[in-house]
């Protein structure tokens, strides 16, 4: 999805067609809520296979050795591109926020936002969500699932009203809207944190909600509604729109994984795209930014047949960069920086990690609620 808009948005691959991309405009807009099911996601799947013997310190080491490897080598590999290009590339104070992770609480500079590799402002919010986790967990454990369907009630409220309530306020504190929906750490942590109270209605047998083919059209209807909202409440209306859809869809993948019941996303070839999204994430831009750079992107002649190619060269590019990456620098670094120790399953027995958490006063869930059998690479 985030892909694709950036196709969309970043690219004049389709200039000679202006109904191409005008069609283009409209379909793939949508992508810029790949960024809030990525938080979603985050917390879901972090509070999903927590370890009850884990310490913070350990968890923070993981997080680190998953993220910062690839962050770390993609803004190399950035800087000589941005080189090749003739662009200044030395600037100290980019660089200290970028590499220190702190690229998205500056106020106000979308240059420093977007340094270097520009998707990784994303994870300068993912890192205050893994810095605030711990805490964030022992709190919401010490809750009654009623107080986390009231949290992801109201989270998802937040989500949908932010972009139309910050206009009321006008750039509050001087700061501009777009950067308080879109980038601030604390706002974005709130889809962060909605996640989180999904997995646990889910894992202790709480959860209430449609299946996949309910949610999937809740989402599209969502994607929809955004495609004709007004450009003026910014980047964060199409999560607005979709956090209901997503916040439905999530548990109904999970129920459907524990219950072994049919799905696509078991598929082994899907699986393995999953496990290497991060580092697509992570270097389709870059591809992006060297196809443009080496083609052109404004050809005001080319044919509408051969934009389309270039976009399908673009992505499979990026998703063989994307491999490289994961098997080259992703999977190596984690097991040198954690020494070796990989999981391979979120426990299934009873007291074992993840299994199905007390409900409270003491009692153990009863024993047809769902336990997590597996839970990937977090």
């Amino acid at each position: 999805m985030i892909f694709c808009l950036h196709i969309q948005s970043e690219s004049n691959f389709f200039i000679a067609d202006s109904r191409a991309q005008e069609a283009l405009n409209s379909l793939l807009a949508a992508g810029r809520s790949g960024v809030s099911f990525f938080y979603i996601l985050s917390g879901f799947v972090l509070a999903w296979s927590v370890r009850p013997t884990d310490t913070a310190s350990r968890f923070w080491w993981r997080r680190f050795s998953k993220i910062y490897p690839n962050h770390f080598v993609t803004f190399l590999i950035a800087c000589l591109l941005l080189s090749w290009r003739g662009m200044e590339v030395i600037d100290f104070e980019r660089m200290f926020y970028n590499l220190t992770l702190l690229h998205s609480w500056p106020p106000g500079q979308a240059d420093v936002w977007y340094s270097f590799n520009a998707p990784s402002w994303s994870l300068s919010c993912e890192a205050f969500f893994y810095l605030c986790f711990p805490l964030l967990y022992a709190g919401l454990r010490r809750l009654r699932p009623a107080a986390w369907w009231l949290i992801a009630g109201a989270s998802v409220l937040f989500v949908a009203v932010l972009p139309f309530g910050i206009k009321v306020f006008h750039e509050p504190f001087g700061w501009s809207e777009h950067f308080i929906v879109y980038h601030l750490p604390p706002v974005r942590m709130v889809e962060f944190l909605l996640g989180m109270c999904l997995a646990l209605l889910v894992r202790g047998g709480w959860w209430r909600g449609p299946g996949m083919t309910v949610s999937i059209v809740v989402v599209l209807a969502g994607m929809a509604v955004a495609a004709f909202l007004p450009e003026e409440y910014g980047l964060a209306r199409d999560a607005a729109c979709t956090a209901l859809g997503y916040s439905l869809l999530l548990p109904a993948c999970a129920l459907a994984d524990v219950r072994r019941s049919r799905s696509i996303w078991r598929a082994r070839r899907l699986v393995y795209l999953g496990e290497v999204s991060f580092a697509f994430y992570m270097v389709h831009e870059i591809c992006l930014y060297a196809v443009r750079h080496t083609f052109g992107d404004d050809h005001p002649h080319r044919p509408t047949v051969a934009a389309g190619v270039l976009v399908l060269a673009t992505f499979c590019f990026a998703l063989a960069a994307a491999m490289v990456l994961h098997h080259v620098v992703e999977l190596p670094m984690m097991r040198l920086l954690t020494g070796g120790r990989r999981r391979s399953a979120v426990g299934t027995p009873a007291d074992g990690p993840g299994a199905v958490p007390p409900r409270p006063g003491g009692e153990k869930a009863a024993s047809a609620a769902p336990q997590p059998v597996a839970a990937g690479t977090t």
